[in-house]
């Protein structure tokens, strides 16, 4: 190789090992997550919600909120930062998916008969949502659910799940000894 070849090539290896320590690719930000198209769970704002209530099985809870703060069927007083939370999540709470189901397909999911119930009541008594709530999807990234009545089924988020089972353990908390 002559010192003219030699030359070429350190200059073109320089090249691209400045290109390689120096020139690395410019950060990308990445695109913002999908916004989705769905309504949140419940379309209410959180003060309006006066009363939930949840039922799987035998196991039923409600919670009432009063001037001095939420209390249960029996007047216990609930820890509000619970309950709120769980008011929270179901107004920014999307769902994810939403496919048609009926009849037999509707045990697939967890919602031939529901496994869970919870609905969500204004002071008047109007209902601001009901929805059957089922199993959770094979990835345990979602729940499914439906709003009652209807034949569409939801797949939420786990944080669903998350935020009821949060309220079934404050219960335990609230029973005084």
């Amino acid at each position: 190789m002559t010192v003219r070849g030699t030359g070429l090539l350190v200059v073109v290896a320089t090249t691209l090992a400045s290109f390689t320590w120096l020139g690395q690719a410019p950060i990308v930000p990445r695109p913002a997550p999908p916004v989705p198209e769905e309504p949140p769970l419940l379309e209410a704002q959180a003060g309006q919600v006066a009363r939930l209530e949840w039922a799987r099985g035998a196991d039923r809870l409600m919670v009432v909120r009063t001037p001095a703060g939420w209390v249960d069927a029996a007047g216990q007083r609930w820890p509000s930062d619970v309950v709120d939370v769980a008011v929270d999540t179901l107004t920014s709470l999307h769902p994810r998916t939403v496919a048609q189901a009926e009849g037999t397909a509707l045990a697939e999911y967890g919602l031939a008969p529901a496994v869970e119930q919870l609905r969500v009541l204004e002071d008047t008594g109007h209902k601001l949502i009901a929805l059957d709530i089922g199993n959770r999807n094979p990835a345990w990234t979602g729940v499914y659910a439906r709003r009652a009545g209807t034949a569409d089924v939801l797949l939420v988020g786990s944080l669903l799940r998350w935020e009821l089972d949060k309220l079934r353990s404050a219960r335990e908390s609230t029973k005084t000894p």
